[in-house]
């Protein structure tokens, strides 16, 4: 039974604890991609995490009677990011220097990297990154393995 206990504690850990549960589903059904909210994902290294002002593009007039809109509305406010858990991420001792915008550029699919998140309601670590699969994704599609590349 102790065992049994230690994995549900460590899939919990797994999981990002959100300030507001953001629906991906919902937005995503109405027609938003990936790169409406993550904005610099085509242009940098990182994908950005929406920033409160972002949100309230839409917000400020629509679905403003839904719990989640509200929390987005009171952070906006208070003139205060909401403070996202970031779901994906390297470990620091991987010395990985993930950047989205070659990806991006290469026509990868966020998918690939990020799994369905079409029909996600949360944002869930739904694929295990590894030195492994990015390798067997940079052989598929003939890119570089060079060490340096990737580490630092």
């Amino acid at each position: 039974m102790k065992g049994k206990w230690l994995i549900i504690l460590c899939a919990a850990a797994a999981v990002a604890r959100q300030p507001i549960l953001f629906p991906h589903n919902r937005h995503v059904a109405l027609g938003l991609a990936c790169l409406d909210c993550h904005s610099t994902a085509d242009t940098r290294a990182a994908a950005s995490l929406p920033s409160v002002r972002k949100c309230m593009l839409c917000h400020e007039k629509l679905a403003t009677e839904k719990p989640g809109v509200q929390r987005v509305r009171e952070y906006a406010a208070r003139k205060t990011e909401i403070p996202w858990e970031r779901v994906y991420g390297f470990e620091p001792a991987a010395l990985v220097k993930f950047r989205h915008a070659p990806h991006y550029r290469a026509k990868i699919d966020c998918t690939t990297c990020h799994g369905d998140v079409a029909k996600a309601t949360v944002a869930e670590r739904a694929v295990k990154h590894t030195m492994g699969t990015c390798l067997d994704c940079h052989r598929q599609r003939n890119a570089t393995e060079d060490c340096a590349s990737c580490h630092y």
